[in-house]
C-alpha cells in the first residue's frame, strides 16, 4: 500500500483544447481510485489560442484541485524546467495533454514508489509485447508521457538551450545521475492520443548524439525495420544521418549530461 496522499500534477500544453477535457476526466478518475489528493493542477502553457486555459480551470475547479497557470512562449524543455520550478508536492505526475491514464494508472504508480526511486515511468496500453521486452526497448530512451517523479530527484533540471526533443531521456539520466533509481512500470497502462507533435528526422538524431541520448545502432537499425514493415523510411534515415552530424559535434566539446547536472 503506497504511503503517498497528495501529489501535484504538471502539464506542459499548447493549443490542446481538442483533447484536453478527456485528459483531466480521467486523471480524476484515477485519482479517486487511487485514493490520492491532487493538491495542484500546474499547467505551463504555450501561449495557447484556443481554450486550454479555460478548460484545464474549470476541471482543476470542479475536481477541488488549485489551479496553477503559466502562459507564455516556450519550448517543451523549458515548460518542464519551469514546472519543476513550480511543484510544491514531494511527489508530481507530467502528464501530456494528450494522455488517458487507465483507472487504475495511478494505484500502480504509486505502488513502484519507494526511498530510492526518483521516476517512475508507466506503459502505453497499445504496446503488446512482453513486459521485459518493453522495459528493454523503452530503456533506450525513457518518457514522460505520465511519469510520476520526486520533486527532490529532479530538483535544478537545466536542459541545453538546443534541446528540443530528447528531454525526457536526458531527464532520465539526471535523476539517475543523481542517485536515484527510474522504474520502468508495465503494470501501469495509459492511452496516448498523439498529436504527432514530434516527427521523426534529422533534429532528433543530431541532438540524440550530441548529448549521448541515443545510439548510433538503434537509429541506423530503424531504417531498414521500418522499410521492412511498410512504413516510410525516409523520416529514419534522415534521423541517421542527423546523429553522425551530431556525433561530430559532440567530439568537438563536452556536451553529456553529466556534466551538465554538476
Amino acid at each position: 500500500m503506497n504511503e503517498i496522499d497528495t501529489i501535484d500534477v504538471a502539464m506542459p500544453t499548447a493549443d490542446s483544447g481538442d483533447v484536453l477535457d478527456g485528459t483531466v476526466e480521467r486523471l480524476r478518475v484515477s485519482a479517486e481510485a487511487a485514493d490520492v489528493q491532487v493538491d495542484r493542477l500546474i499547467l505551463i502553457d504555450d501561449e495557447s489560442t484556443d481554450e486550454t486555459r479555460s478548460i484545464a480551470r474549470r476541471h482543476a475547479e470542479e475536481a477541488g484541485w488549485e489551479p496553477v497557470i503559466r502562459s507564455l512562449p516556450c519550448s517543451l524543455p523549458r515548460a518542464r524546467e519551469l514546472a519543476v520550478d513550480t511543484v510544491e508536492a514531494d511527489w508530481f505526475l507530467f502528464l501530456d495533454d494528450d494522455v488517458r491514464l487507465t483507472e487504475h494508472y495511478l494505484d500502480h504508480m504509486l505502488d513502484a514508489a519507494a526511498p530510492l526511486v526518483g521516476g517512475i515511468q508507466g506503459r502505453k496500453a497499445s504496446r503488446t509485447e512482453n513486459p521485459s521486452d518493453w522495459v528493454q526497448r523503452r530503456s533506450r530512451r525513457a518518457g514522460t508521457h505520465a511519469t510520476l517523479l520526486r520533486r527532490d530527484a529532479v530538483g535544478g533540471v537545466s536542459f541545453p538551450p538546443d534541446l528540443h526533443v530528447l528531454e525526457d531521456e536526458y531527464l532520465r539520466r539526471y535523476v539517475e545521475s543523481r542517485g536515484n533509481v527510474w522504474v520502468f512500470n508495465h503494470r501501469a497502462r495509459f492511452e496516448h492520443a498523439n498529436q504527432e507533435r514530434h516527427p521523426i528526422g534529422w533534429q532528433e538524431g543530431y541532438l540524440g548524439a550530441k548529448y549521448d541520448l541515443s545510439r548510433f545502432q538503434d537509429v541506423a537499425l530503424n531504417v531498414p525495420y521500418a522499410a521492412a514493415t511498410g512504413r516510410n523510411p525516409v523520416p529514419h534515415a534522415s534521423r541517421a544521418a542527423g546523429w553522425i552530424a551530431g556525433r561530430i559535434a559532440r567530439d568537438g566539446g563536452e556536451s553529456d549530461v553529466d556534466a551538465a547536472s554538476a
